[in-house]
């Protein structure tokens, strides 16, 4: 398990991202998933799962993406397959990225802050 082995999934995950993007939204015609994005793959070192981290443009679509990624999960390995030139194609997980909805919620917070003390500056946040 040596250096070369860590790259490789990285590739396997930037190339997973890439190629995900697309077909979420391209192979999946009965589907609407024109709300979801992906944001993140991260790839087990043997290459066996692949977690996919998605955002909505609405929070409260948020299962309705999971749901609907998961159903078409089989499709969307069968066009991964297609892409990668791996031995195997890495089980697709997928989660919701709430990274996203925090960084909203903190820059709400603050400027509910700088509205109640207009004394407070960016120093102090």
């Amino acid at each position: 398990m040596g250096h070369r082995d860590f790259k490789r999934s990285d590739r396997v995950a930037a190339h997973l991202r890439r190629t995900l993007a697309t077909a979420i939204h391209q192979d999946l015609p009965d589907e609407d998933t024109s709300f979801i994005t992906i944001s993140d793959v991260e790839v087990t070192r043997d290459l066996s799962v692949a977690t996919v981290y998605i955002n909505t443009l609405d929070p409260s679509q948020e299962k309705l993406a999971i749901q609907t990624l998961s159903l078409n999960a089989k499709q969307l390995r069968r066009v991964m397959a297609q892409q990668l030139n791996t031995r195997k194609v890495p089980e697709l997980r997928f989660k919701y990225d709430a990274s996203l909805e925090y960084g909203r919620k903190l820059e709400h917070l603050i400027q509910k802050a700088r509205a109640t003390d207009p004394n407070l500056t960016e120093e102090d946040a």
